[in-house]
C-alpha cells in the first residue's frame, strides 16, 4: 500500500515546481466573539495559545485541546487594540506594549509581563512613549524583546516611525537602539525571529497614505536589508510573519496592499529566498486581514484566529497551518449503522498517518478506503456523485478513487495508516479519502460508504 500510494501522488507532482501550503480549519469549540487585531501568544507554561484583546476589549482566552475558555486572571492590562507581544522562548513569558485604547488618539505607552499565573504592569524608567501599529518579537539569540515602527498619534496620518527599540526584562528598560540603515518608517511591518539566521526579521510595512513596502530587513542590533533582487512577496502592511522552528524558515501571511485591499497568499522564507505558497490550501478562507497568528511550539503549527473580512465583517474560526484531516460528506446506512471516518494523527512527512472506519459490519474482517487525487471529477463525471445507478442507492462518492486499498476489519471497526515517505515533493499535496465497508445483501454491490476526508500532507 506504501509503495502504491507514493507512487499514485509522486508520478502526479514528477511536473510541479511549486510548494504549496497546508492551512485548514479547525473546529474548535466555544469560540470567542468575532473580532479582529487580537493578539495571539504561545503559553509554555500550560501548552497553550493565549489571546488577549481585540475590537477594543481586555478579554483574555486560551486555546487548548481544540477548545477555547476564556481566563480570568486578578489582573488584566487595560482594554485595546493595535498593541504588539513578544514571548521569550524561554521563560515562556509574555510582553505585552502599546496599542489603542479607542478613547483617545495617542498610543498607550504601558508595558505588561504575563508570567503563566499573572499579568504585571512594569515601570520601566525609560520607555518608547507610546506606540500602535507596531511591530514587536523577541530575538532568541540576544535575549531581548525588538519593537520597530508603528506612530504615536492615531491623527497624525505622517507620523510613520523608523525607531528601533528592545526591551530587557532583566534590567526592566526599553533601551532606543540607532543604527546606520534602518527599513522605512512604517506603521504595521511584519517582525518575528528567523531560526535560520538567528535574527529577527522584518518584511513591509505600511510606509503612506497609499503606499507599502516589500522590502525584507533582518536586525541583530544593526539593521541590514537583504534579497533586494530575486523573488519577493509583493508590498503589504499588516501580514503575519512567523517562525516554523522544526523546519527552520518563517512563513508570511495575508495582510493589506498599498490600496487596502486584503492578500491572501502564503510566502516561506528558508533563510536564503522567499518562495510562494500556492493552490487552495495555501490561504485561509475568506480571505482576511487583521487576524491574531501564533506558533504553538509545542505541536509546531501555526495557529490564526479571526480577523475582518471584504466587507468588514468580523470573523471567529480556527485555523492551523500544518498537516490536515479535513472531514466533509455524508456517509449511507449499513447494516451496522452509517460506517463512520474518523481521522487519527495527521499525515506529517516521515511520520506515520491514520484513520479509522467505524460502524463495519461485526462479521466483516476488512474493508476498503478508496484514495483520489479529486474531489471534483472521477471517471465517470463530476463529484460528488449519487451511486444509485450503480447499485447503491442512496449513497455518495466523494473521490475520484484512483486507489482503493483493503484494510483488516474486526468488531465493526478498520484502521488505516501510511508511513508517509520523507520526500519533501509531497508537502503540502492533497488526497481524498473514504470509507467503503463490505456489507453483503445490504443492495445490488453489497457496500456502503462512509463520508469522506481530505488529507493535507504537512511537515
Amino acid at each position: 500500500m506504501n509503495r502504491l500510494a507514493t507512487q499514485l501522488l509522486t508520478t502526479t507532482l514528477a511536473t510541479c515546481s511549486t510548494v504549496l501550503a497546508q492551512w485548514g480549519p479547525i473546529a474548535a469549540v466555544t469560540p470567542p466573539s468575532p473580532r479582529s487585531e487580537a493578539l495571539l501568544a504561545y503559553d509554555l507554561f500550560a501548552n497553550q495559545i493565549l489571546m488577549i484583546g481585540g475590537n477594543f476589549t481586555n478579554e483574555f482566552w486560551s486555546l487548548s485541546n481544540n477548545t477555547w475558555t476564556q481566563l480570568t486572571p486578578a489582573t488584566l492590562p487595560p482594554a485595546r487594540r493595535r498593541g504588539n507581544i513578544g514571548v521569550d522562548t524561554f521563560s515562556g513569558e509574555l510582553l505585552l506594549y502599546g496599542g489603542q485604547d479607542g478613547t483617545s488618539s495617542t498610543a498607550m505607552d504601558d508595558s505588561w509581563l504575563w508570567n503563566g499565573t499573572t499579568w504585571q504592569q512594569l515601570t520601566p524608567t525609560v520607555t518608547p512613549g507610546g506606540l500602535m501599529w507596531h511591530g514587536m518579537a523577541f530575538d532568541s539569540v540576544r535575549s531581548v524583546t525588538v519593537a520597530f515602527g508603528g506612530r504615536r498619534d492615531l491623527w497624525n496620518q505622517n507620523s510613520y516611525l523608523d525607531e528601533t527599540w528592545e526591551f530587557s526584562q532583566t534590567l526592566n528598560q526599553w533601551t532606543q537602539v540607532f543604527s546606520a540603515f534602518t527599513p522605512p518608517a512604517a506603521t504595521t511591518p511584519a517582525l518575528c525571529y528567523h531560526p535560520f539566521l538567528n535574527k529577527i526579521m522584518s518584511f513591509g510595512g505600511k510606509t503612506g497614505a497609499s503606499t507599502a513596502s516589500n522590502e525584507t530587513w533582518v536586525y541583530d542590533g544593526v539593521w541590514t536589508q537583504i534579497n533586494t533582487t530575486g523573488v519577493t512577496p509583493p508590498a503589504r502592511s499588516g501580514a503575519q510573519l512567523l517562525a516554523n522552528f522544526s523546519r527552520t524558515l518563517v512563513v508570511l501571511v495575508g495582510g493589506r496592499d498599498a490600496m487596502n485591499n486584503i492578500l491572501n497568499d502564503t510566502w516561506e522564507h528558508d533563510g536564503t529566498q522567499w518562495r510562494e505558497i500556492t493552490n487552495i490550501y495555501g490561504g485561509i478562507y475568506p480571505p482576511r486581514a487583521e487576524m491574531a497568528m501564533a506558533h504553538d511550539l509545542m505541536r509546531d503549527r501555526l495557529v490564526s484566529f479571526g480577523g475582518k473580512v471584504a466587507n468588514n465583517g468580523l470573523r471567529n474560526d480556527t485555523w492551523e497551518y500544518g498537516a490536515q484531516w479535513q472531514p466533509f460528506g455524508m456517509g449511507c446506512a449499513g447494516s451496522n449503522g452509517t460506517p463512520t471516518l474518523t481521522p487519527g494523527t495527521p499525515p506529517n512527512i516521515g511520520g506515520v498517518a491514520s484513520l479509522q472506519i467505524g460502524n463495519t459490519p461485526l462479521a466483516s474482517t476488512f474493508a476498503f478506503v478508496s484514495m483520489g487525487l479529486s474531489r471534483t471529477q472521477w471517471a465517470l463525471g463530476n463529484l460528488p456523485a449519487l451511486l444509485d445507478g450503480l447499485g447503491m442507492p442512496g449513497c455518495r462518492t466523494y473521490t475520484s478513487a484512483d486507489l482503493l486499498v483493503t484494510i483488516p476489519a474486526s468488531n465493526g471497526t478498520a484502521t488505516w495508516t501510511w508511513n508517509v515517505p520523507a520526500q519533501s515533493i509531497l508537502l503540502g499535496e492533497a488526497l481524498y479519502m473514504q470509507g467503503v465497508t463490505f456489507d453483503p445483501g445490504l443492495n445490488a454491490l453489497g457496500l456502503a460508504v462512509s463520508p469522506a476526508a481530505t488529507m493535507v500532507i504537512g511537515n
